[in-house]
């Protein structure tokens, strides 16, 4: 079925369903684009980060998280960068960091969630059309020759039901890919906040560390002089 007869078919709600549908799947691919290039995650190379921490390996870590995508690997090399900051300091960058990524990748999905509320609404207008123009056949029935009043009556639950299909098809797809986005977006959060905590503690222990080895120097030092 073509545009045109879709048209004859559906009526006038049809043009307010299509644009809302070629909105749709334009803001579902631009989403998906965004999610994988800032949303991009590899547990792989938060556990090899961490890992590289425990040696001691620093700056190969930083590389690491620097040559990787996502807000994962830049949060992670938000913390290496600064790790010899104060960790109040540390966390405020970190969430800086973590806010501008998370906020691109928020935009636009509440879009899809009005398309997913607007789509039923706008189905149900083009039913509530239809059976409009199907009772007004009916009415005019003995006005009109039965083959003619025949036809308006089932054009008119045709543009009923074509109407609420294409609204429900529209809303049932907005809402698949919202819930996706979303449910990424938390999974995303997640996976961040417990790589930045795991780099966290394992700063704190080579700093701890550090402080017990020269405290450790320094009293055998002090213990030395004494017995000269």
């Amino acid at each position: 079925m073509d545009l045109l007869s879709l048209w004859r078919v559906v009526g006038w709600t049809v043009v307010p369903l299509l644009a809302l549908s070629v909105l749709a799947f334009a803001l579902l691919i631009e989403r998906v684009l965004a999610f994988r290039t800032l949303g991009a995650s590899d547990a792989t190379s938060s556990t090899r980060c961490v890992q590289l921490c425990r040696e001691g390996r620093f700056d190969d870590a930083l590389q690491l998280c620097e040559t990787s995508r996502g807000v994962t690997s830049a949060c992670l090399a938000t913390v290496l960068r600064h790790r010899n900051e104060p960790e109040n300091r540390i966390e405020s960058l970190v969430e800086e960091t973590g806010q501008s990524y998370f906020l691109r990748l928020e935009k636009n999905l509440h879009w899809l969630d009005t398309a997913t509320t607007i789509a039923p609404l706008l189905g149900l207008l083009g039913t509530i059309s239809g059976m409009i123009g199907a009772f007004r056949a009916i009415a005019s029935r003995a006005s009109t020759a039965a083959q003619v009043n025949n036809d308006a009556v089932l054009g008119g639950v045709a543009e009923a039901l074509y109407a609420t299909a294409l609204g429900i098809a529209v809303a049932v797809v907005c809402f698949i890919a919202y819930n996706a986005f979303a449910a990424r977006l938390r999974a995303l959060t997640g996976e961040t906040e417990l790589a930045v905590t795991q780099l966290q503690n394992v700063l704190n222990e080579k700093r701890h560390d550090i402080e017990y080895s020269n405290s450790a120097t320094s009293v055998a030092n002090i213990e030395a002089n004494r017995a000269v």
